[in-house]
């Protein structure tokens, strides 16, 4: 294998890089631009993770209040104590998804795997009962779809 000199490498940069080739800089700074970009993406999906997390836990305080009150109003109806209760539930499912953030992800993630796992069975189904339709592959598309 043969040496190459000085030159040869910088004829073969300006062939492959072409008028980049000239202001390396602007490769570098674009570089550096890109990796601080990605950061900023990656670190932006968990901060908008934990800011909808603490969103829902707040909506479910909110929530768990506003029955508490309509339960406290309906003092004469027969459900007053299921109302408490799903009060109380809600306020709890709020507290919990401020307090542990982490694992209320996971399972929101994990309920909403499982909503399109179901979905797409379902809609595997239906499909099949409809195969004599000549649409009917469209269905199966969108089970497999949701199943993946």
């Amino acid at each position: 294998m043969t040496e190459l000199s000085l030159a040869q490498i910088k004829e073969i940069r300006a062939a492959v890089l072409g008028a980049a080739a000239k202001v390396p800089g602007t490769l570098i700074g674009m570089g550096v631009l890109f990796i601080v970009l990605g950061m900023i993406g990656i670190a932006g999906q968990t901060l908008f993770s934990f800011v909808t997390i603490n969103l829902l836990g707040a909506f479910l305080i909110l929530g768990g209040v506003l029955q508490f009150a309509h339960a406290i109003k309906s003092s004469g109806w027969k459900s007053v104590s299921i109302q408490l209760a799903l009060a109380v539930l809600y306020i709890a499912a709020g507290l919990y998804t401020w307090a542990f953030p982490i694992p209320a992800l996971e399972a929101i993630t994990l309920w909403l795997a499982a909503i399109f796992f179901v979905t797409g069975v379902l809609r595997l189904i239906s499909a099949f009962q409809h195969r004599h339709f000549n649409e009917w592959i469209w269905l199966v598309l969108s089970s497999a779809i949701s199943i993946l």
